[in-house]
């Protein structure tokens, strides 16, 4: 179960007013759902931070593969543009929830399975 934050301090606890009305350690009154936050696990955060970090490279390989263009380099052409084909690769399927994962793997061998 996720836990409900304030978005003012981060706070994760309320005093209860009235029905429907929290009052946080900050005092702020929180009367709608749009007042807090979900609390994000670590795994989460991580995930985030990896998928930052490989957009990031995907974007300066993209870079220097306009680069070897210009310079006509063959060999940093073919280099770069498997590296990209890797991250692009890694950033759609290892990223994803198994739960996903496993309905897509279904889904393309659902033609195959007979019963």
């Amino acid at each position: 179960m996720k836990k409900l934050i304030c978005k003012n301090c981060g706070n994760s606890e309320f005093y209860v007013l009235n029905v429907g009305e929290t009052l946080c350690k900050c005092g702020k009154r929180l009367t709608k759902l749009t007042d807090y936050q979900w609390e994000n696990s670590q795994k989460w955060k991580d995930i985030q931070r990896r998928r930052a970090e490989i957009i990031s490279k995907m974007s300066l390989l993209k870079r220097e593969i306009d680069e070897c263009l210009d310079r006509r380099d063959e060999e940093g052409f073919k280099k770069r543009t498997f590296e990209l084909k890797l991250c692009e690769h890694f950033l759609d399927n290892s990223l994803q929830s198994p739960q996903v994962r496993l309905r897509e793997r279904i889904k393309q061998n659902q033609d195959k399975l007979s019963f």
